[in-house]
C-alpha cells in the first residue's frame, strides 16, 4: 500500500514537472510571437509561420490556465500573465463596436469588398444553370455601397449573365478600373472575357492604375472624387494559397495524407514569401499617394500575418475599429478565418460601421462593407498622409 502511494506521488510529481516545463516553453514561444507581431522585424517565411500560430499558442495557454486551476492554482498565474501581455492583439481576433450615427453630419461613403469567385461561372458552365450566378450578381448590383471592390471579378461581353461591367454601369456605377482594362475592341482575350481585380464607383474617378502580381492576383487603384475630397481606394488580391483544408481532411490513405500535407506546407511557404513582396509594393502605393488611402480586398492571410502587421503599423483596420464579433470572412473549411480586410488612413477618415455579410453565401468568401466619414479638415492634393509608425493597437 505504501509503495503504491509512493509510486502515485512520484508519477504525479513527474507529470506536474513535465507540464510546468512545457508551460515555461510555451511562455517563451508566445513572447517570441508577440515580438514578431509587434515589431514585424523580418519577412522570412519561418517568421510568418510563427506569427500565424498565435491562436494556437493562445489555445494552449487557455488549456494551461484551466489545468493549473484544477491542480496547482498558483501556477495558473503564468499563462494568465501570458494572455494579458497579448491584449494589444485581442482586437485583431474579436471586437465589438456600435455603429456611429454620424451626428456631426460629415460627408460619408461606403466601400464594399467581395471575392466573387468568378461569379460562379464554372458552376454555370458545368450545370448550364445560371441561377446562382444571377442571384450573386443581382445582390452585388443592389448592394448600396458607393465604391465596390472585387477580386476574381469575371466579365464576358457576349454572355447575358456575365456582362457584368455593363450591368454595373446600368446600376449606377459608370466609373471603374480593372486589372486588365477594356479597349474598344474588347478586353484581354476574346469577347471581353477576363477575370481579375476590379473597382467600381458611383463617384468620378480622376486617376487610376494597376499592377499584376501573378495571374489574376494583383491590385487596381483609383482616386475617387467624393464631393470636395479625393480618396485613393486600392482593391487588391494577394497571392492565393491554393490550399483546400476540406479535401485534406477527407483523405483516409496515409500516403495521400502525407503527400497532401507536404504540398500544403510547400504552398504555405511559397504564399508567405510572395505576399511579403506584394505587400511591400502595396505599401509603396500608399506612401506615394497624395490623397488619403483605403486598402481593401482578399489578403489570403490572417490578422497575425506579416502582411497584416506591415499595414497595421501605418494604417488602421476598419474591422478592429468598427466591427462586431470575429468577422470571419472565409466561407469554407476551416470556417474561422478572417482574410478579407479594409485598412484606412485614420488622420483623414473615421469608420462609422463595418459589416461582414455572413448571410451572403454565394462565394467562398463573404462580402465586407465599411462606412467612412471624412474628417472635417482640408484635404489637399499637395498634402500627403503621414507615414510615421502608428502603434495605437
Amino acid at each position: 500500500m505504501k509503495f503504491s502511494l509512493r509510486l502515485g506521488v512520484l508519477v504525479s510529481s513527474f507529470f506536474s514537472s513535465l507540464f510546468w516545463s512545457l508551460n515555461l516553453l510555451l511562455f517563451l514561444y508566445t513572447l517570441l510571437v508577440y515580438y514578431l507581431l509587434y515589431e514585424v522585424p523580418i519577412g522570412h517565411w519561418v517568421g510568418g509561420i510563427f506569427m500565424i500560430s498565435l491562436p494556437i499558442a493562445w489555445a494552449f495557454n487557455v488549456f494551461f490556465i484551466l489545468f493549473w486551476l484544477l491542480v496547482r492554482p498558483w501556477r495558473a498565474v503564468l499563462p494568465v500573465v501570458t494572455m494579458l501581455i497579448g491584449m494589444p492583439f485581442w482586437r485583431r481576433t474579436f471586437t465589438y463596436s456600435q455603429p456611429d450615427t454620424n451626428p456631426e453630419k460629415r460627408t460619408t461613403f461606403q466601400v464594399m469588398s467581395y471575392n466573387v469567385m468568378g461569379f460562379n461561372k464554372y458552376d454555370v458552365v458545368d450545370t448550364q444553370r445560371p441561377d446562382d450566378a444571377n442571384a450573386m450578381i443581382d445582390w452585388v448590383l443592389k448592394e448600396p455601397s458607393d465604391v465596390k471592390c472585387f477580386q476574381e471579378f469575371y466579365n464576358n461581353d457576349r454572355s447575358v449573365v456575365f456582362k457584368t461591367i455593363r450591368r454595373l454601369e446600368s446600376a449606377g456605377y459608370p466609373y471603374y478600373a480593372v486589372l486588365h482594362p477594356p479597349t474598344r475592341e474588347g478586353m484581354e482575350g476574346e469577347d471581353g472575357n477576363f477575370i481579375g481585380v476590379a473597382l467600381f464607383s458611383r463617384h468620378p474617378i480622376v486617376k487610376r492604375g494597376e499592377e499584376v502580381f501573378d495571374n489574376f492576383n494583383g491590385l487596381v487603384w483609383a482616386d475617387v472624387k467624393v464631393k470636395a475630397d479625393t480618396i485613393r481606394v486600392i482593391s487588391l488580391h494577394l497571392q492565393s494559397m491554393g490550399i483546400r483544408v476540406g479535401g485534406m481532411l477527407e483523405e483516409r490513405e496515409t500516403n495521400r495524407v502525407k503527400r497532401k500535407t507536404q504540398g500544403v506546407l510547400r504552398q504555405l511557404r511559397q504564399g508567405l514569401t510572395l505576399r511579403r513582396n506584394q505587400i511591400d509594393r502595396v505599401e509603396e502605393y500608399y506612401r506615394n499617394s497624395p490623397h488619403p488611402v483605403i486598402i481593401c480586398g482578399d489578403f489570403n492571410d490572417t490578422p497575425y500575418s506579416f502582411s497584416y502587421g506591415k499595414l497595421r503599423r501605418i494604417l488602421r483596420n476598419a474591422f478592429e475599429d468598427a466591427g462586431r464579433g470575429f468577422g470571419f470572412s472565409y466561407n469554407k473549411a476551416p470556417g474561422f478565418l478572417r482574410i478579407d480586410n479594409q485598412f484606412y488612413n485614420a488622420r483623414f477618415l473615421e469608420p462609422l460601421n463595418y459589416v461582414t455579410y455572413r448571410e451572403v453565401k454565394y462565394s467562398d468568401h463573404y462580402p465586407i462593407m465599411a462606412q467612412y466619414a471624412i474628417k472635417p479638415r482640408e484635404i489637399s492634393r499637395d498634402r500627403r498622409p503621414r507615414t510615421h509608425v502608428e502603434f495605437d493597437f
